[in-house]
């Protein structure tokens, strides 16, 4: 079995990547740097995602997969008017463009070898809008993207789901206020943020074990702050 996870050199990529390899799958990982330290059957590429034909010519060589992981993303500290075009462009690119095209050439070569599972990193911030307005809109289009591989794929046997979790305590939370973090916390059940390994375990469990009738689903993870 073999897996490819974008922007798995770290936080939930690089737990994703772990327990992949752990169910014995020849990983992939796809990122910016490669990564020195992997454990056994994980391969590190180096690859953009906002650079498509980059990253398209790394799958090729990589060959035909059986799991696609869209992890890779980028979520800034912009507001809607602080953006230049050329960021906007950027930032569709990673978090939407580019991991939907490499979706849907995967998709089409799963569809032709029987099967295969895709699971993307959604996010809250899709679902009840956010202040980095194009961070928000990726995550609704790459979540309304999986639906349509379903749709399009699933009788040929590839399934396509989003996680869609709240504020996950990584570092790039980490360096977030205090301020905004305690009125984040406030809001779950729990009083506390998802942590990497809990979004990984969900993200997996898609990717691997879950029934294939659960297919073009969002699964949300945010501990009661927004209940549909």
């Amino acid at each position: 079995m073999k897996a490819i996870v974008t922007g798995g050199s770290r936080g939930i990529g690089l737990e994703i990547s772990n327990m992949l390899a752990a169910k014995g799958f020849d990983v992939h990982v796809l990122s910016r740097t490669r990564i020195e330290s992997l454990p056994t059957k994980t391969v590190s590429w180096i690859a953009d995602i906002a650079d498509y034909e980059q990253t398209l010519d790394v799958v090729k060589q990589i060959g035909p997969v059986d799991v696609l992981i869209n992890n890779a993303g980028q979520m800034n500290t912009k507001t809607a008017r602080d953006y230049r075009l050329e960021e906007i462009h950027h930032s569709l690119n990673v978090n939407l463009i580019n991991a939907v095209r490499l979706s849907v050439h995967l998709a089409e070569q799963m569809a032709a070898n029987g099967g295969g599972r895709i699971v993307s990193l959604g996010s809250i911030a899709g679902q009840i809008g956010h202040p980095d307005i194009w961070y928000g809109i990726s995550k609704a289009g790459l979540a309304n993207a999986m639906r349509s591989l379903a749709r399009t794929f699933g009788a040929h046997g590839v399934i396509a789901n989003t996680v869609a979790p709240g504020p996950v305590e990584t570092d790039m939370m980490k360096n977030a206020p205090e301020e905004r973090k305690a009125r984040l916390k406030a809001v779950t059940i729990n009083q506390r943020f998802c942590t990497a390994a809990e979004v990984a375990r969900t993200v997996c469990w898609l990717a691997t074990d879950a029934p294939a009738y659960i297919n073009g689903e969002v699964f949300d993870m945010n501990n009661g702050s927004n209940y549909r």
